[in-house]
């Protein structure tokens, strides 16, 4: 019983250090490239402006919209998201988000993930400066 007992470890060992071994940072880095072209950043970001700007009276919003256009930087975004996802997430993770976000329901949820943050960001931004106007003014 003990040699197919240490076997079993044996071959549950080799398993995990070959799974350890296949996610090399290259692996993450195309994997996250895949999940970012499927993802559409640029897009989520354009649909969060979008929303925004409906929070604006009608008067301002070409004005925003023109702004925001011209401020904010998608490749940045898209810069820290890949190094962020590389570093946190492993390559089979990346792929399974790839594989989600890339099928039927995966790219209908993702249509609506720019409405989605432009919904809750205002409420983010406003919980997070409450939170820091009652911070003591030593931790600042």
């Amino acid at each position: 019983m003990k040699p197919l007992r240490a076997l079993l470890l044996l071959s549950l060992l080799i398993a995990r250090l070959h799974a350890a071994a296949s996610d090399s940072e290259e692996e993450r880095v195309a994997a996250a490239r895949r999940y970012l072209d499927v993802a559409q950043m640029r897009k989520i970001t354009d649909d969060t402006v979008n929303e925004l700007a409906k929070t604006f009276p009608a008067d301002q919003r070409d004005k925003f919209l023109e702004f925001m256009r011209d401020a904010v930087r998608p490749e940045v975004l898209e810069q820290t998201a890949m190094a962020s996802m590389v570093k946190i997430f492993t390559a089979e993770e990346l792929n399974a988000l790839a594989d989600f976000f890339g099928s039927p329901v995966g790219r209908s949820a993702m249509g609506k993930f720019g409405v989605y943050m432009a919904d809750v960001m205002p409420v983010i931004q406003q919980e997070m400066f409450r939170a820091l106007q009652q911070l003591p003014a030593e931790k600042q």
